[in-house]
């Protein structure tokens, strides 16, 4: 839990850097509208995953907010060491590839 290591005087973030993952849902949702997208999608358990990636953003958020942290969001794809500028932690919000996707910009000294 991520609201425990915020509480008190022991743990304590200046900023924060939250990395989000675009969904396969958002990412098949654009090619839709320009009617590019593969016919043969699971368009409800696309979505299903979209809600529940959404929902758990909106609750980290929502925490961080709570405990008066500090922090921005980038889309994954938009990540650059640019962002990575006074931040103490980087969050990534999505699957292995947000992670490896994160750590790519990390480097000794960064953070």
């Amino acid at each position: 839990q991520i609201s425990s290591h915020l509480r008190g005087n022991s743990l304590r973030f200046n900023n924060l850097l939250v990395v989000i993952k675009q969904t396969a849902f958002e990412e098949y949702s654009q090619l839709k509208l320009r009617g590019q997208a593969p016919k043969a999608l699971r368009w409800k358990r696309l979505e299903s995953r979209y809600k529940a990636h959404k929902q758990c953003v909106s609750h980290l958020l929502a925490i961080l907010r709570q405990h008066q942290v500090n922090f921005s969001c980038v889309n994954r794809v938009e990540l650059d060491r640019q962002h990575l500028a006074d931040v103490d932690l980087v969050v990534a919000v999505g699957g292995d590839g947000t992670v490896l996707s994160s750590a790519h910009f990390l480097d000794h000294g960064t953070i």
